[in-house]
């Protein structure tokens, strides 16, 4: 099973014209810089190639226009976050753009470009852009690369090679490889179809101006083939220009705008295939904001199922059941092409093709094929699409540098690939996965990490660095960028940078007789949802976040060795994972390094997996990666809790979870350094904590797992919780009830993960979820003859007899501890009542509820600093400050994601000496200069 390595003389290529050779020298990187574009399109230009040479111009374009434009600038941001709040611009403005800082920074870029330093290269750009659009036009018609435009392409490399203010202006500008063509499978043929339907639907004369606007970066290639495909209908005023949602159309070129808008010109948008048509509907309201009338602008675009409401726009929708793609991959195509492209095919008396899949949206699609030689066994073979020229090449480039790592490649040519195919037999093993990361690591190793550059485009540092946005309130516009992108950016920048996968989880890998091989190797390196990376632990987060367990595996030993439960091998997978590579490469993986790459690798989870995990899964997983940050920093080094009542002890202490011991602004639960350091301080003073919770047996099942935590009480003590044996159920029956009850309802959703009780939430438009109206609930109750707590999320409905107190009783009769009384307890719910009335010390925090008010010791603070003081009166002395309960140090990139987590610990009133801590541990992270972390 080992893949026949592609050298740089031998073309990935059967007898079909179009393959090309693959040079082995060292790998591209997808985020190339326009002075290494700049060589390549020279390169292109030597061997007549219009289509790479379009695809590197067009690149080339994208990038120096952001550069100018000054997308990513803070103010811009601000500028956005402004508008954004009058929110969606689904209907065009009356009069000018209601946005005075937007329309401030868009004069502020049209006088700057007139400076000397910057119109040099303004006008470099727009030659480069001229020079474009006379190559999508050669791309639609296939046409040969003619002399003059040779010529003309050497000669804007050189002007730029021989300016200095060329390469210091635009020379570090990154493209962002464009979705159209490398993950939604788009061709050129599709913008002919697209500019044949426009025509159709809007019969305009031949001498009406048009502007098509692309919205970037995809529309920096789609839109010079959409104006070349409309030249080449008849067409004789058609001007082009790329914008970015919320930026000014034309800045610069205000009376080429006018004599447009005189003319009676119309407007044409075009995009990738949109989700919800956010920008393309920004970028038409824009566009009429400038002065173009609503019945002027129309939107094209792709899509892969309905198009998006647009409001008043026009919208001309090629459908996916009419892309090229669909003809190109179609049985007979495909049957076509291997016969043609496989050595040996041709003879082959029979061929099965199977159908054509896309595991989702923006992933590509494969069709399995399976010839059958008239003296020999069948070959499995599997044509995908890979992505137009140089970046589809890429997989066949990795492939041949990653030998018996990935399969045979037997054909590469126009966006299809033809490679071995292997069948899934078992899944891979937490070593050779680690293996496969760290063998990648360096053969595709690459010079720096560019994700640091990529400001507004989506990079793994800004997306984690969006998930705390939450964090900071109203604030978050302004202080996101001051404080937690600076140390995401930090903390995930790689030592050791190389071109990553991106998506390693448990279905992207084949194997037999004990060896593996990764069958998705080059998509991820590039995503419709950016995530650019270069750090191995995004790699190896995307296996422990997908482990084969939870991918539908049967192997069964898999399940004996990881332990006895799906949870139990996910974590030990992961953590194999981890350590695996640490041993191979001499690495370490920092707690704070891993925790936010699992973080980001579960929200990318939902656009790359096969069945993307739905709302509670990904809460379920979150919650479980900062647990085990927590618990690695903090509670690592403290012996096992002992399992039973026997052995040395101070007492049960009895924590709730939901406002005391975590809260949730995040998005899923989580504690905070105090929250985990009042743990400690119990633990290492011979207290043994409990849980007990209304939230559902499998997260207390996570949480016992993670802290070291003898037991707990799950879902208001309908069921009980003790590591290595069955749950204990109290309740006489279970929550199937309500939750049929709550399906009959529009809105309604249940938490699947409660079994015992339910949880129902309302879910709004706007996606957020609440708890019930009291009409409903006690309608719900009423028909089930169940109790109910309401809550801000959600509502819950109980069995009758259901309580924590009579859970933790039972929990401690099961510990062999029958008539113990809890020497102390900590809610914040009415739910808690009881429970704080027969602890020895009750405690509640600052926020409880005024019924556990009323029965408990109160404290001065909110949540996790309210439980860190109550702790402190059982004590006698605050958490971690004696040498009994104090944590080890943490790691510089530890302390400060510890400060990001501590944000919400103590409510607003502790909100501003908390954000003074993190600015401080944001500087000590710089100075020590995080993320390099080798040896």
């Amino acid at each position: 099973m080992t893949a026949r390595p592609i050298s740089s003389a031998e073309p990935v290529t059967g007898p079909v014209a179009g393959a090309v050779a693959v040079p082995v020298a060292g790998p591209t990187d997808p985020h190339a810089t326009v002075a290494e574009l700049a060589g390549q399109l020279a390169g292109a230009a030597r061997a007549g190639d219009p289509l790479d040479a379009f695809l590197y111009a067009a690149g080339m374009v994208q990038a120096a226009e952001d550069r100018l434009a000054g997308t990513w600038t803070a103010p811009r941001r601000l500028a956005r976050h402004l508008r954004d709040r009058s929110g969606p611009p689904t209907a065009p403005p009356a009069g000018p753009p209601a946005d005075p800082l937007g329309s401030a920074l868009d004069g502020a870029v049209r006088l700057a470009v007139r400076t000397p330093v910057l119109h040099k290269a303004v006008r470099w750009t727009r030659d480069l852009a001229d020079a474009t659009d006379e190559l999508a036009a050669l791309v639609l018609d296939a046409a040969p690369l003619p002399s003059a435009l040779y010529r003309r392409l050497f000669r804007l490399v050189e002007r730029f090679d021989a300016a200095p203010v060329l390469r210091r202006t635009l020379g570090p500008a990154v493209r962002r490889p464009p979705s159209c063509f490398c993950s939604f499978d788009q061709y050129p043929a599709d913008l002919a179809e697209l500019a044949r339907r426009f025509d159709a639907a809007r019969p305009l004369p031949a001498g009406l101006p048009l502007l098509v606007v692309g919205v970037r970066t995809s529309g920096s290639y789609l839109g010079p083939l959409l104006a070349a495909a409309l030249r080449r209908a008849g067409h004789r005023a058609v001007a082009g220009c790329t914008v970015r949602p919320g930026q000014a159309v034309l800045p610069g070129r205000e009376r080429e705008l006018a004599r447009l808008l005189a003319a009676g010109g119309q407007a044409l948008v075009v995009d990738d295939p949109p989700v919800t048509g956010r920008s393309l509907a920004e970028v038409a309201a824009g566009l009429c904001g400038r002065g173009f009338p609503v019945d002027a602008v129309s939107v094209l675009v792709a899509v892969e199922q309905e198009p998006p409401p647009l409001g008043p726009y026009r919208v001309v929708a090629l459908a996916r059941p009419d892309w090229e793609v669909d003809r190109l991959t179609s049985p007979g195509a495909v049957r076509a092409l291997v016969r043609a492209a496989v050595p040996g095919a041709a003879d082959w008396p029979r061929m099965e093709v199977g159908p054509a899949r896309s595991p989702g949206r923006g992933l590509h699609r494969a069709v399995p094929v399976t010839g059958h030689p008239a003296d020999g066994p069948p070959v499995p073979l599997r044509v995908e699409t890979v992505g137009l020229g140089h970046l589809g090449r890429r997989a066949a480039e990795y492939a041949a540098l990653l030998p018996g790592l990935v399969p045979e490649v037997r054909y590469l040519g126009n966006g299809l690939m033809i490679r071995q195919d292997i069948p899934a037999a078992a899944p891979v093993r937490a070593l050779d996965a680690a293996r496969y990361v760290a063998a990648r690591q360096r053969a595709l190793a690459v010079g720096d990490d560019r994700s640091v550059r990529l400001v507004g485009r989506g990079p793994v540092w800004e997306e984690a660095g969006r998930l705390f946005a939450p964090l900071f309130g109203r604030g978050a516009v302004v202080l996101r960028p001051l404080l937690a992108d600076p140390m995401t950016r930090a903390l995930t920048r790689a030592a050791r940078p190389y071109v990553v996968d991106g998506r390693t989880g448990a279905e992207r890998w084949a194997g037999r007789d004990g060896r593996w091989v990764k069958t998705d190797w080059a998509e991820g390196a590039f995503s419709h949802l950016d995530l650019a990376g270069y750090d191995p632990a995004w790699d190896l987060a995307g296996l422990a976040v997908a482990p084969p367990h939870q991918a539908g595996s049967a192997d069964e030993d898999a399940g004996a060795r990881y332990g006895a439960t799906d949870e139990d091998a996910g974590a030990r997978y992961g953590a194999e994972v981890r350590s695996g590579y640490e041993r191979l490469t001499g690495e370490r993986i920092d707690p704070a390094r891993w925790c936010l790459a699992r973080l980001v690798q579960v929200q990318a989870q939902r656009g790359v997996a096969e069945r993307p995990p739905d709302r509670w899964e990904r809460r379920r997983a979150s919650a479980r990666a900062v647990q085990e940050f927590l618990a690695e920093v903090y509670l690592r080094d403290l012996p096992a809790a002992p399992t039973g009542a026997d052995g040395p002890g101070a007492g049960w202490c009895v924590l709730d979870l939901d406002g005391v011991l975590e809260t949730d602004p995040l998005g899923f639960p989580a504690s905070s350094p105090l929250g985990a350091l009042a743990l400690r301080a119990l633990r290492a003073h011979g207290f043994r904590p409990l849980l007990a919770t209304g939230r559902s047996l499998p997260e207390v099942q996570d949480r016992c797992r993670a802290y070291g935590l003898t037991g707990g009480v799950a879902e208001y003590g309908a069921v009980l919780h003790l590591p290595g044996r069955p749950p204990v159920p109290l309740a006489d029956r279970d929550g199937s009830e309500v939750r049929a009850a709550a399906g009959e309802l529009d809105g309604l959703v249940a938490d699947p993960l409660a079994r015992w009780t339910a949880r129902v939430s309302r879910r709004h438009p706007d996606g957020r979820y609440t708890g019930l109206d009291r009409r409903t609930a006690d309608r719900i109750a009423a028909a089930t003859g169940t109790g109910v707590v309401r809550g801000e999320q959600q509502t819950d409905f109980l069995p009758p007899g259901v309580g924590k107190a009579a859970g933790v009783r039972a929990l401690l009769a099961e510990l062999g501890d029958p008539g113990a009384v809890p020497v102390f307890a900590a809610g914040d719910g009415p739910a808690d009542r009881e429970l704080l009335r027969w602890a020895r010390l009750g405690t509640a925090p600052a926020h409880a509820a005024p019924e556990a008010k009323s029965v408990a010791r109160v404290s001065s603070s909110r949540y996790q600093a309210g439980l860190a003081e109550a702790v402190a009166t059982l004590l006698g002395h605050r958490p971690s400050t004696c040498p009994r309960c104090r944590p080890p140090r943490p790691s510089t990139e530890s302390r400060a994601l510890l400060a990001l987590l501590a944000l919400p610990e103590a409510g607003p009133p502790g909100l501003p000496a908390r954000l003074l801590r993190l600015a401080c541990r944001s500087g000590e992270l710089a100075i020590c200069g995080g993320g390099r972390r080798t040896g």
